[in-house]
């Protein structure tokens, strides 16, 4: 099958190529500049904050979840735009720090006046975890019989379940490490039980048990002395946030951005 003359000319070819190769190239472009927070994207985000940090995410915690993606995206995009790609091969993280760090630099040496003036007005972020002390009796399956055995704990009596790796007695255990350790919904369930009287069964990631609760420690302040160092760090981190805070009013306007509803 023969081509029309008109096609077979090299000027009408060439310019035909052309053509071709300015469309992929747009075809190829075309989405770089739109950025999809998809349903999928908020429930995930949502997932790992809420396992960090065993809150529940709140709309005014997760439409900052959500600019905080938007902002790493427009990072990550920004390094890309400007070749970081081609001669680095680290993550995606690597390269929004990358970015990071060009739009904020090194912050300058806090002075103490500065720390300590940050400490006082940020005292929620150095007060120590609440810590829980709890028995339990360990099964890695749901027992047989267990309201019989619920009530032989309560009534002073002795159940034999199976052995568990830290033992059956945790003392002045943080949330975060009680959460690591059973998940999260088996840390709620003892959080409502009373001091005392043994509950259950409760299961956690790791089988089902009887727990008692013996007591709850609440949070205490940290010294500003012993969290200088930590404080600090909060210090030159806020500094960059801010910095990079200001430099989105500047970049994200070069980029659609659609948060699915």
């Amino acid at each position: 099958m023969r081509l029309p003359k008109l096609l077979r000319e090299p000027l009408v070819a060439f310019a035909g190529l052309g053509g071709a190769f300015f469309l992929l190239y747009h075809l190829s472009t075309a989405d770089e500049r739109v950025i999809e927070v998809s349903k999928a994207d908020q429930t995930s985000l949502v997932a790992d904050y809420e396992m960090l940090t065993g809150r529940k995410v709140d709309a005014a915690q997760r439409k900052t979840l959500v600019e905080d993606y938007v902002a790493d995206e427009v990072l990550f995009r920004e390094a890309i735009a400007r070749g970081m790609h081609l001669t680095d091969k680290e993550t995606r993280q690597k390269l929004t720090d990358k970015m990071r760090f060009l739009i904020a630099g090194a912050p300058a040496e806090p002075t103490e006046e500065q720390l300590i003036d940050f400490y006082s007005d940020n005292l929620d972020l150095y007060r120590s975890e609440p810590k829980i002390s709890f028995d339990h009796v360990f099964f890695q399956a749901q027992p047989e019989g267990a309201p019989r055995l619920l009530k032989v704990l309560n009534d002073g009596g002795m159940v034999q379940g199976d052995e568990f790796w830290m033992g059956h007695q945790m003392v002045n255990y943080g949330q975060s490490m009680v959460r690591g350790m059973f998940g999260q919904a088996f840390l709620d369930e003892i959080a409502r039980a009373a001091p005392g009287a043994w509950v259950g069964p409760i299961a956690s990631i790791r089988g089902v048990h009887f727990v008692r609760v013996n007591g709850v420690a609440e949070p205490e302040m940290m010294p500003y002395a012993q969290m200088r160092d930590q404080v600090r760090q909060d210090w030159n981190n806020r500094q960059i946030e801010t910095a990079i805070s200001s430099q989105m009013k500047v970049l994200k306007p070069k980029y659609e951005i659609h948060v699915e509803p």
